[in-house]
């Protein structure tokens, strides 16, 4: 039996080894599956919360307020990426994870017991401030933690591969979210969905969450985390040792991230409400739209994965964010045509430069950062990108179309972003074959 100090990679087999990673990956990639279910819910139905918590004659400024508490989970995106990441990179990968998924699912079920405004008034929107913040904080945590323990598990030659999982499988968490909202739009009249239909799809949460729990309790920390534990070279304070010494790594990070996340809460999560209000598809037909274009970026990306194996996570950027540029507003002009098919069709073509992307970034920002501090350094990078990214971009793509009358807002602050990824990538981002992290 191996002592507490002995490096555990030289106490497995290469088999062992394989078949410990293979199921490391499921694990952590069924929980982002989860965390990205609870977390997406509420972009799907916001349309009829809305309605629920902020009843008004204009049902501009009602959309414009939900979508403001969405964007409040992003403000403390970066505190749960501080405090995930310091019991990650402190205590160990596996009681981040658990931790993580615990406090997401708690909070979907608390979203979906909650009165709306007509029954405690002005507590209903405060209390779902509260709650929707703190899934943010979790998923803070959960994308560090989830990326930084699939790539110290992997092979150097599948990482890209293995990594993919975690937005591949995000996909399928919001088709899900898509798929619970879609059903509920179509089987349900309005006012039963006003009523208590949405909250279906967040109490679905409860019976999901115990069972990530009891298989996240199943797995040990990463081998490369456990040899720097075993020889007490992690740190103490990786926060603090983050800014101090990887400054220059952390910016490309947010830079990247800030990319990836215009392409994910633009592309697959604020265009169920741009199809319903600004376009004016049906909830379910909107639903059913995204719904599929989530589960074929869900095959494309580990696709992109695979790829990134064989030409490097920076080429797969490139690609993604020149293709971001030269598609999206032929894709946007198809969604616009008022017809279902056409709007697949528009939407799938815009799945292609996102699925790279997804997978791009996911590779790229697990390798700018030694072990010590992996969990901060991709939390909280990944954590700034969202608010900016993330947070802002649904919000300011519905204000701008409000104020211009322009429906091809999203699909112009798309190919900015795609722009902004090529300055980044090409100009900042510098191959670095001879040491053991890929870029600096």
């Amino acid at each position: 039996m191996a002592s507490p100090t002995t490096d555990p990679v030289t106490t497995m087999t290469a088999g062992e080894h394989q078949k410990k990673a293979k199921k490391a990956t499921g694990v952590a990639a069924f929980g982002t599956f989860i965390e990205y279910y609870d977390f997406s819910v509420y972009g799907y139905v916001a349309a009829t919360l809305s309605v629920v918590f902020f009843p008004s004659d204009d049902p501009m400024m009602g959309l414009l307020n939900t979508l403001l508490v969405f964007g409040s989970a992003f403000v403390v995106r970066p505190l749960g990426a501080i405090f995930f990441g310091r019991l990650g990179d402190r205590v160990g990968r596996r009681t981040s994870l658990i931790a993580s998924i615990g406090l997401m699912s708690a909070a979907a079920a608390l979203t979906g017991i909650l009165p709306g405004y007509a029954q405690i008034g002005v507590l209903a929107p405060i209390l779902l401030v509260l709650f929707r913040m703190l899934q943010g904080f979790s998923t803070g945590g959960e994308i560090g933690g989830a990326a930084s323990y699939i790539r110290e598990w992997a092979a150097p030659n599948r990482r890209s591969f293995y990594v993919s999982f975690i937005p591949g499988v995000a996909q399928l968490g919001k088709g899900a979210a898509a798929g619970m909202a879609a059903l509920a739009a179509s089987l349900l009249p309005a006012e039963a969905m006003e009523a208590w239909g949405w909250r279906i799809p967040f109490l679905l949460a409860v019976p999901l969450g115990i069972l990530c729990l009891y298989m996240r309790l199943s797995i040990e920390d990463s081998p490369e985390f456990a040899a720097s534990r075993a020889e007490h070279t992690t740190t103490t304070k990786p926060f603090s040792t983050l800014l101090a010494t990887h400054r220059g790594p952390l910016a490309k990070v947010m830079a990247i991230s800030t990319v990836q996340n215009i392409g994910t809460y633009l592309g697959t999560v604020f265009v169920a409400v741009y199809f319903s209000n600004v376009l004016g598809f049906t909830k379910a037909q909107a639903s059913t739209i995204v719904l599929l274009a989530v589960l074929a970026a869900a095959v494309f990306i580990p696709v992109a994965g695979l790829f990134g194996t064989r030409v490097g996570a920076k080429k797969v950027l490139i690609f993604s964010y020149t293709a971001y540029v030269v598609v999206t507003i032929p894709s946007f002009l198809l969604m616009g045509q008022h017809s279902v098919p056409l709007a697949i069709v528009g939407l799938l073509i815009g799945m292609v430069p996102y699925a790279l992307c997804q997978a791009g970034t996911y590779a790229s920002i697990t390798e700018f950062f030694p072990v010590q501090v992996r969990h901060t350094g991709v939390a909280f990078g990944h954590s700034v990108g969202a608010v900016i990214g993330g947070g802002l971009s649904p919000f300011l793509a519905t204000w701008l179309i409000d104020v211009t009358g322009n429906n091809l807002v999203p699909a112009f602050i798309l190919v900015g972003s795609g722009l902004m990824g090529l300055a980044v990538v090409v100009g900042l981002v510098r191959h670095n074959t001879t040491d053991t992290h890929l870029y600096r």
